[in-house]
C-alpha cells in the first residue's frame, strides 16, 4: 500500500528540497531541462524515499567479518549503498551531472526491484518540472530549515519556500 504513495511523494519532496537547497545545480537545471532526469536520479541516489529494505539470505554467505545463515533476516541500507565512496566519487555532493548515477539502488534490485519505478520517475519529471516551470523564484525559506526525517520512509515533514 506504500509504494506509489509515500515513496513517491518523497522522491518529489527531497528532489525539490535537493534543488533548491543547491542554488547553482538548481540553475543548471532552469537553464538545461535535458538534466532533469539526471536530478531526479542523484536526489534518489542521495536520500532515497526508502532508505532501507528488509531480505532474508537465500545462502550461507559471509560478508567481511560478519557471517550470514541462510534465511536470516537482513536490513540492507539502500541510502548506504548510494553513498559509497568507491563507486560514487564525492558521495555527499549533490550533483545534476554525475555521470554514473543511473546506477543508484534507489528502487532495489533484481526480483523485488519496484514494479512502479517508471510511474513514479514520470510523476517525479512531471511534478518537479511544472514546478520549475510555473514557480521559477522559487527558493527555500532560510528561517524556517528543513531536512528528511525518517529510518525507512524518508523524507522532509514540510518544505518552507520563499516565492518571488
Amino acid at each position: 500500500m506504500f509504494g506509489g504513495i509515500e515513496t513517491t511523494e518523497g522522491m518529489i519532496a527531497n528532489a525539490i528540497l535537493h534543488l533548491l537547497a543547491h542554488p547553482e545545480q538548481h540553475a543548471r537545471i532552469q537553464r538545461d531541462r535535458g538534466l532533469l532526469p539526471n536530478a531526479v536520479e542523484e536526489s534518489l541516489r542521495l536520500e532515497p524515499a526508502a532508505a532501507s529494505i528488509d531480505r532474508y539470505a537465500t545462502a550461507d554467505v559471509r560478508l567481511g567479518d560478519a557471517s550470514i545463515g541462510a534465511g536470516e533476516l537482513v536490513t540492507i541500507s539502500i541510502a548506504g549503498a548510494n553513498r559509497d565512496p568507491d563507486f560514487f566519487p564525492d558521495p555527499d555532493r549533490f550533483d545534476v551531472r554525475r555521470e554514473n548515477v543511473r546506477h543508484q539502488i534507489a528502487f532495489a534490485s533484481g526480483p523485488h526491484r519496484c514494479i512502479g519505478m517508471h510511474l513514479a520517475r514520470l510523476e517525479a519529471h512531471t511534478a518537479i518540472r511544472r514546478l520549475l516551470d510555473r514557480l521559477p523564484r522559487l527558493r527555500l525559506d532560510p528561517e524556517r530549515p528543513t531536512a528528511p526525517r525518517g529510518l525507512v520512509f524518508r523524507k522532509p515533514p514540510a518544505l518552507h519556500v520563499i516565492w518571488g
